[in-house]
């Protein structure tokens, strides 16, 4: 008999490979166009992707190009955001990322392009803050 725990355990197991995150990836692309379009056959498309990326795929592992260099430093991400303690800093990060996927889903359902907008806008304002303060340049 298998436990959710075990069942758990093996989906962050297989979810931590490359070829399973990029499936996952691209399901959480899709939902944002199925919100967007309001397509029930891209929900299933979605869901089926999602559901890929927990089976265990026998696809090659060694690959080298941006994609699979990008799904790298994203595994190693969330294995260090997984790993962290749960503190204020860490409940602040995941209480904002909480309420800006809300607005987010909200915006992409009523299609108000404004929302959207501004939420590129500042997605690349924070883009821009962060390589500078890498280089050196305090605002």
């Amino acid at each position: 008999m298998v436990t959710p725990a075990e069942l758990f355990r093996l989906a962050l197991l297989r979810h931590h490979q490359p070829w399973n995150w990029s499936f996952q990836f691209v399901a959480l692309w899709l939902f944002g166009l199925t919100l967007l379009l309001h397509s029930y056959l891209l929900l299933a498309a979605t869901f089926i992707m999602l559901g890929t990326g927990f089976f265990q795929l026998h696809l090659s592992q060694n690959l080298e190009n941006r994609w699979f260099s990008f799904v790298e430093r994203g595994i190693e991400w969330e294995k260090n955001w997984i790993a962290a303690p749960w503190g204020l800093y860490k409940w602040w990060r995941f209480l904002f990322v909480f309420i800006v996927a809300g607005v987010l889903v909200w915006a992409l359902w009523t299609w108000d392009y404004a929302v959207l907008g501004l939420m590129v806008g500042f997605a690349y304002l924070i883009k821009v803050m962060v390589e500078n303060k890498a280089n050196g340049i305090e605002p």
